[in-house]
């Protein structure tokens, strides 16, 4: 008895010294921030034709996540940079994207030249243009531009997500910057390099005052390894918006060709023809929060709705919300037309 208590008090002296150091090893890093999302909420969603579902949804307003970004001074103006993000679902706490840093999990070189990652992360047309095009962005369920725009599509990657990639990120010149990047694989690498899904994706993006404006490319070489060849699709985004202090307008075109995987199967047509989508959003402020609102509609999948939302901020970090959309969307198998409805409410945090 003597004996097991002796070692239990060495771990716990052990523990609690592991833990008194903590706070040293992180300080002594060169910037290392934990940060995250938290959201939850009730949500009601509706299609034609089928049974109505309600209970709680999580990432409503924005996916729940959690990551890890830093780095390193190296002298003479270099860094070392990484970012290590994972999805979750706050209403079970599984993880998404089906690992554990399904979201990004980059190690790159900055410096006066720009900026170089490699590893897992996103094309440009999802991490530049959607949030100029529309005040809602890639969150809010499907009033996001995701509904959508091209970058969704399976043909880049998973959710606009590529593995095994390289992106190179240019210094900004008077609020202009360009991006361009390749992903040898757009998930696990196999053998061959003809038997993977290439991916090349490149941007520019202008910011200057109350001016934003963006513009993004994607192409897809399709793995030669599948019975049935698959197209080069090809995805083209651009968007402004405008601050104009009373009200920001946001609006953004998308031009899809020779798409294979759809954002939405089944609801928007495939084959190889070229789908064209507008969107207008506006964003004001009112009372503690804003409102936002946007349109969209695809002239060829046929996918026409709009999405409409108040934020109340609690904090700088914590809002409440309420949310409404209403689409319509082409039934390509039936040649139908078929409503689609969603109503949420809920909060999120940011840490």
């Amino acid at each position: 008895m003597g004996i097991h208590m002796l070692h239990r008090n060495t771990l716990c002296g052990v523990l609690a010294s592991a833990a008194c150091c903590l706070p040293l090893a992180a300080h002594a890093a060169d910037a290392v921030t934990l940060y995250g999302v938290v959201d939850v909420g009730y949500q009601y969603d509706k299609t034609e034709g089928q049974a109505a579902r309600s209970g709680l949804g999580s990432g409503q307003a924005g996916q729940s996540r959690f990551g890890l970004r830093g780095s390193e001074d190296l002298g003479n103006g270099m860094k070392a940079t990484f970012q290590l993000e994972g999805g979750f679902l706050t209403t079970t706490g599984n993880s998404t994207q089906g690992r554990l840093f399904g979201r990004q999990a980059t190690l790159g070189l900055a410096g006066r030249f720009g900026e170089i990652r490699l590893g897992r992360q996103t094309v440009f047309g999802y991490a530049w243009t959607p949030a100029i095009a529309s005040p809602f962005g890639l969150s809010w369920l499907r009033s996001s531009v995701g509904t959508t725009f091209g970058y969704k599509q399976g043909d880049f990657g998973d959710d606009g997500r590529i593995s095994n990639s390289v992106l190179y990120f240019s210094p900004k010149w008077h609020g202009l910057e360009f991006g361009v990047g390749y992903a040898f694989a757009t998930d696990q690498q196999v053998q061959g390099t003809g038997n993977n899904d290439r991916v090349v994706t490149g941007g520019v993006r202008y910011t200057q005052g109350p001016l934003r404006l963006g513009a993004t490319y994607e192409w897809l070489n399709p793995s030669k390894a599948e019975p049935v060849q698959r197209r080069n699709a090809k995805n083209l985004q651009v968007a402004g918006s405008y601050d104009f202090g009373v009200v920001r307008l946001h609006a953004g075109y998308n031009e899809q060709r020779d798409i294979n995987v759809s954002p939405a199967t089944g609801f928007v047509e495939t084959g190889g023809e070229r789908d064209r989508v507008y969107t207008l959003g506006v964003s004001a402020p009112i009372g503690p929060g804003r409102v936002l609102a946007s349109y969209q509609n695809a002239t060829k999948s046929k996918v026409d709705g709009f999405g409409l939302a108040y934020q109340y901020d609690l904090s700088k970090r914590t809002f409440l919300y309420a949310m409404y959309n209403d689409f319509d969307t082409r039934d390509h198998y039936t040649g139908e037309d078929v409503g689609r409805r969603q109503v949420a409410l809920g909060l999120q945090h940011k840490f």
